[in-house]
């Protein structure tokens, strides 16, 4: 019996072992280790300056431009999300600032002219926001460069972080993984067992 329960059982480990190791091995080990004339380093570590290059390639190209900066900025709600505070600064103007100008300003000025030109202001400034935030998308694609950004980010992280994240993402993913092999390799086991059944 044990010449057909053994091959599946030991099957099912060498596919589970050989997948984890796979797996570990794209982290570990982090530090390049000399081996004769050949160098052993996790894929990931190893890789990690194209990766950081090709994901910010990738990210502007794919994912987010100016162009989508931009547009979010010129979004009705974005636009919205302006108004209370573009309210607020007219009205602190009108309030705090207009007084101090002269003052034969504050002598003259009365609550009522203090709300009409808070009103005028803020119906001026919400005028330009529109204009304000087409000027910062384009002003945006010419300072900000999110494929650097990116790339800078991706670099400075440390290979155990990006472990740590990948696995945190991707952990019911690497467990099938892991899983499948053994189900692979329990699967060639049994064929084995069942090989030497029918030879017998």
């Amino acid at each position: 019996m044990l010449a057909y329960i053994l091959p599946p059982f030991v099957g099912a480990l060498i596919g589970w072992g050989t997948n984890w190791l796979a797996l570990k091995m794209l982290f570990r080990p982090i530090e390049p280790i000399r081996i004769g004339p050949w160098s052993v380093q996790g894929v990931i570590p190893k890789r990690q300056d194209a990766l950081a290059r090709n994901l910010g390639d990738m990210v502007e190209r794919e994912l987010v431009s100016h162009h989508d900066f931009a547009a979010a900025l010129s979004r009705p709600e974005m636009l919205d999300a302006f108004r209370p505070i573009v309210e607020a600064e007219a009205r602190r103007f009108a309030e705090e600032r207009l007084p101090g100008l002269h003052p034969m300003v504050s002598m003259f000025l009365t609550q009522g002219m203090k709300d009409k030109v808070a009103q005028m202001l803020a119906a001026e400034l919400e005028s330009m926001v529109p204009r304000l935030a087409e000027g910062a998308g384009n002003a945006l694609e010419q300072i900000v460069s999110v494929r650097h950004m990116v790339r800078e980010k991706v670099q400075a992280m440390s290979p155990k972080t990006m472990e740590d994240m990948l696995f945190s993402i991707l952990a019911k993913e690497f467990g099938f993984i892991e899983w499948s092999g053994a189900v692979l390799g329990g699967l060639v086991g049994l064929s084995q067992s069942a090989l030497v059944f029918f030879l017998n």
